[in-house]
């Protein structure tokens, strides 16, 4: 089974025996396990900063994405979450208290929700947005600093810029993410960063700080040379499967498949295959994922990240690019994705 659901890939020997080595080094730090680190470890706080362009100072260690998100929304009335996007944050904002808007980015960016700007987040995410790699232009990021001016809370998820590149934050915006996506939701760590963050995040910080020694596991590994040898390992093989897919779709089948940034891409689906009458969007992604996995293909329906069309979320962590040639095969002479794939006018 070539799993394209979104497992991240094993890490190669070599960072494997580093970050052994690494949290070893930070369990015998014994002043790590008594004094506490509020906003974060040092090493990791100033690695993460380098890594991403981000004053040091303003960036807090959180213990996830998902912790992230419980500040905006205790301290906000309403947050404008982006759509297609990551629904992990949706149940924590809502239970939190938040009121929760969907809205596209064309809708996102033009503002004007009601109420006042002071109470509202705007939550979007960038480089290689999930589910369908986009990113935002130099002119979506000069609107996104424009809405920060105007009051607006905005706050953007860079998860993904281990695999894409990082312009930066926009001015006047947070820079929100987490380390799972290079190893796994074990990694039990995030960021947030931005004027006042740590204050903000202070309550939530009381009751759920992430380790010490923990935290100063991933920044000496970090630090050290381990994200080196995942952007040349499990990083550079998704680029290398991202690049099998469509060059096999354009070489062999005539398919110009769009570029996207990031491990996650959308295959949309034809909604007119099929037999009459005319099947759901849910039947129809149902369908198409029985008929990619009975093929030996494993992949996620774009409807859990209200994607707007049917269509399947597949993930190009771990798949190789024999993986990924023999899954442009599936995808261009199935009769669920190719004509969609046509009639949009990728060929």
């Amino acid at each position: 089974m070539i799993d394209l659901s979104g497992s991240p890939a094993p890490w190669p020997d070599e960072a494997t025996r580093l970050w052994a080595d690494r949290v070893g080094r930070a369990a015998r730090q014994t002043d790590l396990w008594t004094v506490p680190a509020p906003q974060g470890d040092e090493v990791l706080r100033e690695t993460l900063a380098g890594q991403l362009g981000l004053p040091a100072e303003q960036l807090t260690i959180t213990a996830s994405l998902r912790a992230t998100a419980l500040t905006y929304a205790r301290r906000f009335g309403h947050v404008v979450l982006e759509r297609p996007g990551y629904p992990g944050v949706v149940p924590v904002l809502a239970s939190a208290g938040a009121q929760v808007t969907r809205a596209s980015w064309d809708e996102l960016l033009k503002g004007g929700f009601g109420g006042d700007p002071r109470d509202t987040v705007l939550w979007l995410t960038s480089p290689g947005r999930n589910p369908d790699g986009r990113t935002l232009t130099g002119q979506e990021r000069d609107r996104v600093t424009e809405l920060a001016a105007e009051g607006h809370r905005v706050v953007v998820n860079e998860t993904y810029a281990w695999f894409c590149g990082h312009a930066g934050t926009p001015a006047g915006a947070d820079s929100a993410g987490t380390l799972h996506k290079l190893r796994g939701v074990g990694a039990r760590l995030g960021w947030m960063a931005g004027p006042g963050c740590f204050e903000e995040a202070f309550p939530e910080l009381l009751g759920t700080p992430p380790s010490p020694v923990w935290q100063r596991a991933w920044g000496l590994f970090l630090r050290d040379g381990g994200l080196d040898l995942l952007r040349n390992g499990p990083l550079a093989g998704v680029e290398a499967a991202k690049d099998a897919f469509r060059e096999r779709l354009a070489t062999a089948h005539g398919i110009e498949f769009p570029a996207f940034d990031g491990p996650n891409a959308l295959i949309p689906l034809d909604p007119r295959a099929g037999e009459a009458p005319a099947p759901t969007a849910e039947q129809l992604e149902e369908s198409a994922l029985e008929a990619f996995h009975e093929e030996g293909f494993k992949a996620v329906a774009a409807r859990h990240f209200e994607a707007g069309l049917p269509a399947l979320r597949a993930t190009f962590f771990g798949v190789g690019a024999a993986g990924a040639v023999r899954f442009a095969d599936a995808v261009a002479r199935s009769p669920r994705t190719a004509l969609r794939l046509r009639c949009q006018g990728h060929t």
